[in-house]
């Protein structure tokens, strides 16, 4: 019982460990390396697809890029031919999660 207690007590409080950890960007894997290997116009067709299906309206993907969505998550910023500009993140299981700019 002393030993776990000395062995955890020498742990500290991890948070010098977390900092590293938040500031490093994870190797992109599965549907998101797929995606990042796309042609412009195939990346943009899977953007506007994902767009469309979180319920914001986006006629056409003109234009994307890779763009930090919060602190050591890649994603792209994609803006439509309306005018409308969205966050997106392509989760490994190719789960997308869209954030949209409202005017």
């Amino acid at each position: 019982m002393v030993g776990l207690c000395c062995a955890l007590a020498a742990c500290g409080d991890g948070s010098g460990d977390r900092v590293v950890a938040d500031n490093r960007q994870e190797p992109e894997t599965g549907a998101t390396a797929q995606v990042s290997k796309l042609d412009d116009g195939l990346r943009n067709g899977v953007f506007e697809k994902a767009i469309r299906a979180s319920g914001a309206a986006c006629p056409s993907v003109t234009a994307s890029e890779r763009a930090e969505i919060s602190p050591g998550v890649r994603g792209w910023k994609a803006q439509c031919d309306n005018g409308s500009a969205h966050l997106i993140q392509i989760l490994s299981d190719g789960t997308a999660k869209v954030t949209s700019r409202t005017h």
